[in-house]
């Protein structure tokens, strides 16, 4: 993974926000296809279970 230079500039936690965004549109359609496939079957079978 190459690297920018400006990782960890940001150290009182403001930074978490951003770095999962950027880890979400580093990843390319076919993952995010399946996190969000995988993240609607979980809260269904969550709804299911109540």
């Amino acid at each position: 993974m190459a690297s920018t230079g400006d990782e960890g500039a940001e150290s009182d936690g403001s930074a978490g926000d951003a770095g999962v965004v950027d880890r979400w549109t580093a990843l390319d359609r076919g993952w995010q296809a399946l996190a969000l496939g995988l993240g609607i079957v979980a809260a269904h079978v969550a709804g299911q279970a109540l």
